[in-house]
């Protein structure tokens, strides 16, 4: 036994003094004598240190074991529950359990349940009897309710409406298929000028390498909105801007709008387009006139509200402004021939000629529309075959 005078402990330097400690072991004795002398106190504190710590591991140790003790005293009373459990649920549940048994009883075959489904809906029973009460023998009623041919029935209007529907659907078609007939031949009257004005275009340049563009909504180079429409020409590179109007302009506002469109789009040649005569001052320009100061053509397509919209004219003026265009873009050379682009404007302007003068007969002539019209075609193609000729003469002396 270790013999100790006293122990002193010091929280504040956290220090403990050992006073007089005699310890009698052989053990240790020979420990000790391996090291020096002045190494001994600190060999002996540090096995101190190392007691103490063993010492509180062994107290964990035993908490340790304390716990898993309990724990596997648990999981032995678990264990049992469960085992109880289990077999009161086979009992329940299981093969041959109360809950079989009752299932056979009630559902199985001969079972109560079963008993009564026969007896409710066997042959004599009360739902079969029910059943023809309600739609008579051999469901009779029933056919009858559902005869499309039988007035007043479900089916009966069912078909009455698919039929209607089929008759509404039936007559927008036709009624469809003539406004596009119409419109191909004449244009329907007090339809929006500007989208008559752009399908005329859009079939002018068909099949050829121009394109039609509406710009009315949007600002140009200027930053205005002047400029309802852009053709451009692929073959020089150009641009024709096309004006529609269908209010009454002054000369002076004409050529006031047609230099801003111009300038606002861009381009080198613009069409000044009317619904009507009417907007226009007839002693200064009539039916179709041009302001060559302005790169500009003006053209008015029918005689008053109460006609039809002649194509015809805004075709005219359009390839006018095409030939011009095409002939301000030239390089004339030695090879071009001023007296014979000067007949073929002269001949184009005797062509235009009778074409107002046929064009009138047309309104006044209802009886004889369709041979006037097809000599308005005939004008029509051979004004187009001379503006080509002249476009053609042009672009040749530009390239040489």
């Amino acid at each position: 036994m270790p013999a100790i005078g006293s122990i002193s402990i010091d929280k504040g330097d956290t220090s403990v003094t050992i006073d007089s400690l005699r310890i009698e072991d052989l053990e240790l004795v020979d420990f000790l004598t391996e090291y020096e002398s002045d190494q001994r106190p600190e060999v002996v504190a540090e096995a101190l240190t190392i007691g103490m710590k063993t010492m509180q591991l062994m107290d964990t140790s035993q908490d340790v074991q304390y716990v898993e003790q309990r724990l596997g005293d648990l999981e032995d009373e678990l264990t049992s529950e469960v085992e109880e459990f289990q077999e009161e649920l086979d009992a329940k549940i299981g093969d041959d359990g109360e809950l079989e048994t009752a299932l056979n009883e009630h559902v199985g075959e001969g079972g109560t349940l079963q008993e009564r489904i026969e007896t409710a809906f066997g042959d004599d029973g009360p739902f079969v009897e029910r059943l023809d009460d309600e739609l008579g023998e051999n469901g009779e009623r029933i056919q009858s309710a559902l005869d499309p041919d039988t007035e007043g029935t479900p089916l009966n209007r069912l078909e009455k409406r698919i039929k209607r529907e089929i008759d509404s659907v039936r007559e927008q078609i036709v009624g469809d298929e003539a406004r596009e007939e119409l419109r191909g031949q004449t244009y329907l009257k007090g339809g929006d000028f500007e989208d008559s004005v752009q399908d005329i275009l859009v079939e002018i340049v068909r099949q050829t390498p121009s394109n039609v563009e509406f710009t009315g909504n949007t600002r140009g180079e200027m930053g205005r909105d002047v400029g309802d429409f852009i053709v451009d020409v692929p073959e020089t590179g150009q641009q024709i801007v096309v004006e529609a109007k269908t209010e009454s302009y002054s000369t002076q506002n004409i050529k006031d709008e047609m230099q801003e469109a111009i300038q606002n789009r861009g381009a080198a040649y613009g069409v000044f387009v009317t619904d009507s005569i009417e907007n226009l001052p007839r002693t200064k320009t009539g039916w179709f006139h041009e302001f060559p100061e302005q790169n500009t053509v003006v053209v008015a397509m029918r005689e008053s509200d109460e006609e039809e919209i002649e194509p015809g004219y805004l075709r005219i003026a359009f390839n006018w402004a095409r030939m011009r265009a095409v002939q301000a873009h030239a390089d004339i050379g030695s090879s071009f021939d001023p007296e014979k682009l000067q007949s073929q404007i002269s001949e184009l302007e005797e062509d235009l000629s009778r074409f107002k003068t046929i064009r009138g007969q047309c309104t006044e002539i209802k009886k004889s529309r369709e041979s006037i019209e097809e000599t308005l075609d005939g004008v029509e193609s051979d004004i187009k075959g001379r503006i080509g000729s002249i476009e053609a003469e042009l672009i040749k002396a530009g390239s040489t």
